[in-house]
C-alpha cells in the first residue's frame, strides 16, 4: 500500500481519482501483473477490477479486488469531478469506457518508477546475471538467427521469465543498423549482440561488440571511452542531457558525429525503456537509485556499426561484469 499511498500523494490537488491501465504500472502498484485488461481506480479506497480469467491471480494483492464482465462495468467507478488516466490508455478504451472528454491526462507512476529501491536493484541485478552467464554460454558459430535463438533459450533455462526484446545479432556491414533483425547471414565482423533476461517482471539490457580489423578496434576504444565519460558524469543532481552532451562530446572529438544516431541511454525497470531518457532534450535531474543504460554507438552505412552498452545505478556504480573488449570469435 505504501506505493498506492504515494501514487495518490502524487495527484493529490490534481485529480480526485486516477484510472490505471498499464499493466506494469498496476504490477508496481499492487504486486499483481495482469494478463489481460485491467483497470485500477486510485482513490483513498482503491478498486482493481480484472478479467475471471485473472481473479485467482489477482486475490492477496492488498486492495479490494473485483471481476468485470465487460468494460462497461467499471463506468459506474467513474465519478463526477477530476479523473486522471494515463497517456497509454488506447483511445478505443476510453470511449469503451464513457470517459467522454471530462478527464485529463497525467503519468504519476512513471515518475514514482524512475526511482528504485532495494528489491528492484536486486531484481535487475539477477535479470542481468542471468542474461550475462547466458551470452558467457553460447558458442558463436552459424547464423545471427541461430545465435539469437541460442541465447534466449539458454536464459529461458537459466531462469528468465523470458525475454527484454527481441535479441538483436547482426554482424558484418548490417551492424550499421541498430535495430537489425537476426538473419540467416553467417556471422562475420563485427558482431554485435543486444540482449536482456527478466527477473520478477524486471528487464536487463546489455550491448557488446565483437570487433577483428583495426579500424573496428579503433572505433570500439572510442565508444568505450564515450561510455566512461557519461558514467563519470552521470552523478546524482546532474541533468539526464548533460550526461548524453558528455557521451557525446567524445564521439564529436574524433569525428563521428553524424554517425551516433540515438541517445545515449535510457532508465530500465519493469519495461526495458523508461523515463528517464539520456537524451538531448529530457531535462530530468538525476536521482540517487535510478537504474539506466549508457549505449554509445558508432554507425558506417554500408560499413559496419558498433555499440557498448551497460547498466547502471545513478550514485552506486556499473551493474554490468562482462569486460568491455571481448576476444574475437
Amino acid at each position: 500500500m505504501e506505493r498506492i499511498e504515494r501514487a495518490l500523494e502524487t495527484i493529490s490537488g490534481k485529480a480526485d481519482m486516477a484510472l490505471i491501465t498499464k499493466r506494469e504500472n498496476i504490477y508496481y502498484l499492487t504486486g499483481f501483473m495482469p494478463t489481460v485488461t485491467a483497470f485500477l481506480f486510485l482513490t483513498d479506497e482503491p478498486v482493481l477490477f480484472v478479467n475471471e480469467m485473472d481473479i485467482e491471480s489477482a486475490e492477496g494483492c492488498g486492495i479490494h479486488v473485483d471481476v468485470f464482465k465487460k468494460v462497461s462495468d467499471v463506468s459506474d467507478m467513474v465519478e463526477p469531478g477530476a479523473l486522471a488516466v494515463e497517456p497509454s490508455i488506447p483511445v478505443g478504451l476510453v470511449e469503451r469506457i464513457g470517459l467522454g472528454s471530462d478527464f485529463q491526462v497525467m503519468d504519476p507512476i512513471a515518475e514514482l518508477r524512475m526511482v528504485k529501491d532495494r528489491e528492484e536493484i536486486g531484481r535487475m541485478d539477477k535479470a542481468l546475471k542471468i542474461a550475462e552467464e547466458s551470452f558467457k554460454e553460447i558458442e558463436f558459430h552459424g547464423s545471427e538467427s541461430e545465435i539469437a535463438a541460442r541465447l534466449d533459450y539458454i536464459m529461458r533455462l537459466g531462469g528468465s521469465e523470458g525475454v527484454s526484446f527481441d535479441t538483436i545479432v547482426t554482424s558484418a556491414s548490417r551492424s550499421s543498423m541498430p535495430h537489425a533483425v537476426p538473419t540467416s547471414n553467417d556471422l562475420g565482423s563485427p558482431l554485435l549482440v543486444d540482449w536482456g533476461a527478466v527477473h520478477s517482471g524486471y528487464h536487463s539490457d546489455t550491448t557488446r561488440t565483437f570487433v577483428e580489423s583495426e579500424r573496428e578496434h579503433e572505433v570500439l576504444d572510442i565508444l568505450i571511452e564515450a561510455k566512461r565519460e557519461g558514467l563519470r558524469a552521470a552523478k546524482p543532481g546532474v541533468r539526464a542531457c548533460e550526461v548524453d552532451s558528455a557521451v557525446r562530446g567524445v564521439i564529436d572529438e574524433y569525428g563521428y558525429a553524424d554517425n551516433f544516431i540515438h541517445s545515449s541511454g535510457h532508465g530500465v525497470g519493469l519495461e526495458v525503456h523508461e523515463r528517464p531518457s539520456l537524451s538531448a532534450d529530457d531535462k530530468t535531474v538525476l536521482t540517487e537509485g535510478m537504474v539506466l543504460t549508457i549505449e554509445p554507438g558508432i554507425y558506417l552505412p554500408g560499413e559496419f556499426g558498433v555499440r557498448v552498452e551497460d547498466m547502471f545505478v545513478v550514485g552506486g556504480g556499473v551493474m554490468n561484469r562482462l569486460p568491455d573488449h571481448l576476444g574475437w570469435i
